[in-house]
């Protein structure tokens, strides 16, 4: 299988509108992502509670946090680069062995350096983010969980009809597709490349993915796990 190529950049206003949504609509999967991904790394911004333009507020602190911190986030994005040159060869040779061969859906992907632990990413682009605090095996994790997501979709949709029409952003096949990547991510082919990684799913999956785990060695093979999953969810 041909690998594609994946990108690591910069995108500072990517960052500004994904913050504003953050906290805008604070509540995911059962996490807050405002109190823990944001506030958690940069308290100072409590202070948008009394701010009279919030979003002004938000967006001129994440302008002087890059000015501010320019030095540092550049050297430790070149540190994410090396991490993931080393890694991703072996990544993508368990990729194919899981998935038997199926291609990838795009050539390239990009993933946006961030200054919050948000890690979004978004289907129809390819494009995702990275915390750009995050240690090395975090941000191993995150970029090869969603680049996970890529061809799971892809090779869910074009192998069950059925899941074409359903919503990759929440409900059966969203959760199908999470549970997955809490299951693989712990296997040893996984763990070789990242760590082993704690208190990764979002708290209402524990039991689902206790459950996929389980259908895991029983079908170590993605086909016939998201076959059984789809009848479980």
């Amino acid at each position: 299988m041909k690998q594609p190529i994946i990108k690591l950049k910069f995108n500072q206003k990517l960052d500004q509108e994904l913050a504003w949504s953050f906290y805008s609509n604070q509540e995911f999967g059962g996490c807050n992502f405002w109190e823990e991904r944001a506030l958690k790394h940069h308290p100072k911004l409590i202070e948008i509670r009394s701010a009279k333009n919030q979003k002004n507020f938000l967006y001129k602190y994440i302008i002087n946090f890059y000015k501010s911190n320019n030095g540092e986030i550049k050297a430790l994005s070149k540190n994410t680069i090396e991490y993931l040159n080393q890694e991703q060869d072996k990544f993508f040779l368990v990729v194919d062995k899981l998935f038997k061969g199926h291609l990838w859906p795009k050539k390239g992907f990009i993933g946006y350096f961030s200054i919050f632990d948000f890690c979004p990413r978004f289907l129809e682009s390819g494009e995702f983010q990275v915390f750009i605090y995050d240690s090395r095996d975090l941000q191993l994790f995150t970029i090869f969980s969603e680049m996970l997501h890529f061809i799971f979709y892809d090779f869910a949709q074009k192998n069950f009809p059925e899941t074409k029409k359903m919503n990759t952003e929440q409900g059966k096949l969203w959760n199908i597709a999470e549970v997955f990547n809490a299951v693989i991510q712990n296997t040893n082919d996984f763990i070789s490349l990242h760590g082993k990684i704690k208190n990764i799913e979002y708290p209402y999956h524990k039991k689902l993915i206790l459950q996929g785990s389980i259908l895991w060695k029983k079908y170590p093979d993605a086909h016939n796990w998201i076959k059984e999953m789809l009848k479980l969810v």
